[in-house]
């Protein structure tokens, strides 16, 4: 089916859309696409010096994604996403302080911990003549997890074509069951529930570029405290908003494309979070694209955080020791490789991610002793038919 889209689209080619968050088309795909991708990622060890006693090895993770999105008659689309993934390691278990009254960590133990996670979803779409209309479902699973949920989206085109307002929905319900909580006196079974909603509108501001703006809010209700953890006590409920900004420039001469994207978020336990990203996305000849990236994220500290675990506190008392909900900066950077030929394409991936308390842009006064490094790589294969 011809795209329904004007002829000034043709200089935003896909090298300068790649990225998800800004859409402009809304034509039905007329040919099947199958893709599988195999994704490995690995924490850096904890030093010695950060948790004096037992393992230091944490998560290492293995991936595999497979996707299959079809037409069916002429305004449909379905899509099947299945995936797959297995994490050996250890994440923190307590804090605990040295002499001087600095924090240490104890990690929960890497050798006996195994789990595996499987997950399938299901989706489809109908194509108005300016518009989208779609929905999906899906379900979770792994030892001691399980998760089902929904998703309804929708697009109306506007301005002859050139403005996009869009809005989303989803649902999902959780089941936690830790499989040691009667050794450890942990919760037995727990659930909890999230709500969101997303409305975002993108503009095409002229032949070669478009802008997007877009708000997200979400609401989680339930237990959402960390089972795993010995005293992690967080409010039962937490509203987020986030507000997003997407730039997309084609540049004719250069045959390349250049994406900014910036984030703030806030959340009612009190953290509020700023994400810079920028990538270059350069053709070489007709069948490679070279995407170098970066990324900036900083976070101030919930409220309740604490790098040292009080175990003296009352059970009504919030707290947590939980690294992810301390204030800290990360900076990543990356680069993919993406080669297409045919019917085919293959896309590599690599990244490298570092956070600590020194590149936060917020005042750290409590610094956690267990953030996080890592590398992810990962290899993808695609094939229309």
């Amino acid at each position: 089916m011809k795209s329904r889209r004007s002829a000034s689209l043709i200089a935003l080619s896909t090298t300068a859309l790649a990225l998800p968050g800004i859409t402009l088309a809304d034509a039905p795909p007329t040919q099947s696409t199958a893709s599988y991708k195999v994704s490995n990622y690995s924490e850096d060890d904890l030093d010695r010096s950060e948790s004096p006693f037992g393992d230091l090895e944490r998560y290492d993770i293995d991936v595999h994604q497979f996707k299959l999105t079809s037409p069916v008659g002429r305004n449909f689309s379905i899509t099947l996403d299945a995936n797959h993934e297995t994490m050996s390691g250890a994440s923190p278990w307590y804090t605990t302080s040295d002499s001087n009254g600095e924090p240490l960590v104890a990690l929960s133990g890497a050798s006996g911990i195994y789990d595996e996670r499987s997950e399938v979803s299901l989706s489809t779409s109908y194509y108005f003549d300016k518009g989208t209309l779609s929905g999906s479902f899906g379900y979770s699973e792994e030892d001691d997890y399980r998760a089902s949920y929904y998703a309804l989206s929708g697009s109306r085109n506007f301005n002859g074509e050139l403005t996009t307002l869009s809005f989303g929905y989803s649902y999902s319900s959780d089941d936690i069951f830790p499989t040691d909580a009667l050794l450890f006196n942990r919760v037995v079974d727990e659930s909890k529930s999230s709500k969101s909603g997303v409305i975002s509108l993108s503009q095409i501001i002229n032949p070669t570029s478009t802008f997007q703006l877009s708000l997200n809010i979400s609401e989680q209700s339930g237990f959402l405290s960390d089972p795993y953890k010995l005293r992690d006590i967080r409010p039962k409920d937490k509203t987020q908003i986030a507000v997003t900004n997407s730039y997309r420039h084609f540049m004719i001469n250069a045959n390349a494309a250049f994406h900014a994207n910036y984030r703030y978020y806030h959340d009612d336990f009190g953290i509020s979070s700023h994400t810079f990203d920028a990538s270059w996305h350069q053709n070489i000849g007709r069948s490679v694209r070279l995407i170098p990236n970066i990324r900036y994220y900083t976070q101030s500290a919930a409220n309740f955080f604490t790098n040292i675990d009080d175990f003296q506190k009352s059970v009504n008392e919030y707290q947590s020791s939980d690294y992810r909900l301390s204030s800290f900066g990360a900076i990543s950077g990356g680069v993919s490789l993406v080669l297409s030929r045919g019917q085919w394409a293959a896309t590599l991936n690599a990244e490298r991610y570092v956070a600590t308390d020194h590149f936060s842009a917020y005042s750290v006064s409590r610094p956690s002793t267990a953030l996080v490094r890592y590398n992810r790589i990962s290899l993808g294969i695609e094939f229309i038919f």
